[in-house]
């Protein structure tokens, strides 16, 4: 459990944080009210959290006990303009600690997506599993769109991108697309390594890229049984993404 000395010669977000994380840490295993009593010291202290919000973490306090330091780490973090989601793992200085990423051979090439926020989208999808790098076809938005950045929460950064046509795509890697009418994606033989290409909002992927995938590892689909017929192309990259790690995880 990180000292109170150290929080304190943290920025003052950052000091928040890791008081909340204190907090979420004393639920499970009790430090003792000697350490708490700092670390409420330091939240009392705070220039961002506002009068109600310490009085309404001065009541938990006073409450003890797991469920409240519980109510006291969810309370910080809301203050903070957090949700569950953005919780991410951080560095010393308030940055999102890239180094935490373990990766895989797995890579995307976008095949003219037009849509920022889908672009975004599956740049956070991809960074949740293990996607190591993200090619993407000129005339594609791009993820440096503010709207690409806004519903990708910051994982432009962290996931390796670069713009290339297709047929830069090195003759040696295994190639797949994901698309209505190929193969199910529960009988799917997924590669260890390769590329897989997620084609446009409108009219999935380029000629081009279906010559390339069914010459090369073929096409996956997702089965749909509702009336639409069609998924969101971030939703169906996000359900390709996690089935391609898990076929690598039961190898």
């Amino acid at each position: 459990m990180i000292s109170a000395k150290k929080i304190r010669t943290l920025k003052p977000r950052v000091q928040l944080r890791r008081s909340a994380d204190a907090f979420h840490e004393a639920a499970a295993s009790d430090p003792g009210s000697g350490y708490l009593d700092e670390i409420m010291d330091i939240i009392a202290s705070s220039e961002i959290l506002s009068d109600a919000d310490k009085d309404k973490i001065r009541f938990f306090y006073s409450k003890g006990g797991s469920l409240s330091y519980e109510d006291i780490y969810y309370c910080i973090l809301t203050a903070l303009g957090d949700v569950p989601a953005d919780w991410d793992a951080e560095d010393d200085e308030g940055n999102i600690d890239w180094s935490r990423r373990t990766l895989l051979p797995h890579y995307l090439f976008l095949d003219h997506l037009r849509s920022p926020y889908n672009v975004g989208s599956i740049f956070r999808s991809a960074e949740a599993f293990q996607v190591a790098g993200i090619y993407i076809a000129p005339g594609s938005a791009s993820p440096e769109h503010p709207r690409a950045r806004r519903t990708s929460r910051g994982t432009v950064d962290g996931v390796d991108w670069r713009e290339c046509e297709l047929s830069s795509i090195p003759p040696d890697i295994p190639v797949f697309a994901l698309e209505t009418g190929g193969e199910d994606i529960a009988s799917f033989a997924f590669p260890s390594h390769g590329i897989c290409i997620i084609g446009s909002e409108e009219d999935g992927i380029s000629p081009e890229a279906r010559r390339l995938a069914e010459a090369s590892h073929g096409i996956v689909t997702i089965p749909q049984h509702g009336a639409k017929g069609s998924l969101n192309v971030s939703s169906a990259t996000a359900i390709l993404l996690y089935k391609w790690q898990e076929a690598l995880t039961v190898q």
